[in-house]
């Protein structure tokens, strides 16, 4: 039997906590598939480090110091270069970044914040392919000039005398850097996992996606992400994988995934339920090949489009307020309070080393990214 809402528990009302029995999830044989397949992906693909791709970021956001909604102790943000900025054909929606990756916040001694896109092709006009997820990798350890480079995560295919690779198509509502493992959110099935350190650099010549003739393209995109594994849920509750964040305050760390919820999703607008998923940081894996959250809760608002959690803080980014502005809720243990927060919020990622909370918001033509001192925002 799936876990109810406690009577009487209503919108505000914080956190409920449910029965995390009732959410199985285990390894999938992707792990054992894809690996043979990336390794021979070197023979038409260029195999390249992270510092590579850092040392060639092609891209210029641009810095400013204010950001729709006026949220309060904001200590950094950019928005996107204008064609990204404009572009409605591909979304923003996860972030993570170094201070996820590495408890220090730095990886190859830089600020990095990573971000999550999805293809829309529908929007596009002259679109003929689906081009699933491509993420940006930005350098933001000069705060006056981030630059950035987008590389298209791809899913292995064929066998390993043919090597290929697909498009992603999954929402990346929320990433998560841990380790040299890049989890993304699969709404309906759990996560997708990624090594950052299997990159490989391909031709761009032609705008396509996969490997023929001794060829990898990737729609242009000079570098490619392939898929290394992934988790699904075997629960008959159906839990969404809406959003994903990490939380290194706790011992272990964390993965916390949750459910976007409205009037015409899920089982009501407050139904949204989160979870948290032990890893082990040995490995950077999930604790277990089968596994059970270590807490599950109702969270008692509506339209989630991120959250995090810090110190047994949780924090909600909404998109309920009308006009497409945000909010931002404070939730600890049965109490919840409401902060300004960034229009057409997205996803979260606590930034511990620096103590503060990052958001980025997914507006075409209003495409920010933004970082607040966490004690801006203190429990209710």
């Amino acid at each position: 039997m799936c876990p109810k809402a406690p009577a009487g528990y209503g919108e505000g009302d914080g956190l409920a906590s449910i029965d995390r029995c009732a959410f199985p999830l285990a390894e999938t044989s992707a792990w054992t598939t894809f690996a043979p397949l990336v390794d021979a992906l070197a023979k038409t693909a260029k195999p390249v480090t992270l510092a590579t791709v850092l040392g060639d970021l092609n891209r210029q956001a641009v810095k400013v110091t204010s950001v729709p909604g006026g949220p309060p102790g904001l200590k950094q943000a950019f928005r996107w270069d204008s064609d990204d900025n404009d572009k409605a054909w591909w979304i923003p929606q996860g972030i993570t970044g170094s201070p996820d990756a590495d408890a220090s916040g730095k990886v190859a001694g830089r600020q990095l914040i990573v971000v999550s896109w999805y293809y829309d092709l529908d929007k596009h006009p002259n679109g003929t392919e689906e081009k699933g997820v491509r993420i940006a990798l930005v350098d933001v350890t000069d705060p006056a000039k981030p630059t950035y480079r987008l590389a298209l995560l791809v899913e292995p295919t064929g066998t390993v005398a043919q090597p290929g690779y697909k498009a992603v198509t999954v929402h990346a509502g929320g990433i998560v850097w841990y380790g040299d493992h890049l989890y993304v959110a699969d709404t309906s099935k759990g996560f997708r996992v990624f090594d950052m350190t299997r990159i490989f650099q391909v031709a761009t010549d032609k705008d396509t996606i996969g490997c023929a003739g001794g060829t990898c393209q990737a729609g242009t995109y000079r570098y490619v992400l392939p898929q290394v594994g992934a988790y699904r849920h075997g629960s008959a509750c159906a839990p969404l994988f809406s959003w994903v964040s990490l939380d290194r305050s706790v011992s272990p760390p964390t993965l916390v995934s949750g459910e976007y919820c409205s009037a015409t999703a899920c089982a009501g607008p407050i139904a949204g339920r989160a979870f948290r998923w032990p890893l082990d940081p040995a490995t950077g894996r999930l604790s277990g090949p089968a596994l059970w959250p270590s807490a599950a809760y109702l969270m008692g608002q509506k339209q989630i489009q991120g959250g995090a959690a810090h110190a047994g803080l949780f924090f909600l980014s909404s998109s309920a307020p009308a006009g497409g502005g945000g909010a931002l809720y404070r939730v600890k243990g049965t109490k919840s309070a409401t902060s300004t927060w960034i229009d057409a919020p997205e996803d979260l990622m606590v930034d511990q080393p620096r103590g503060w909370l990052w958001s980025l918001s997914e507006g075409e033509g209003a495409r920010y990214v933004m970082a607040a001192a966490l004690s801006s925002y203190p429990a209710p």
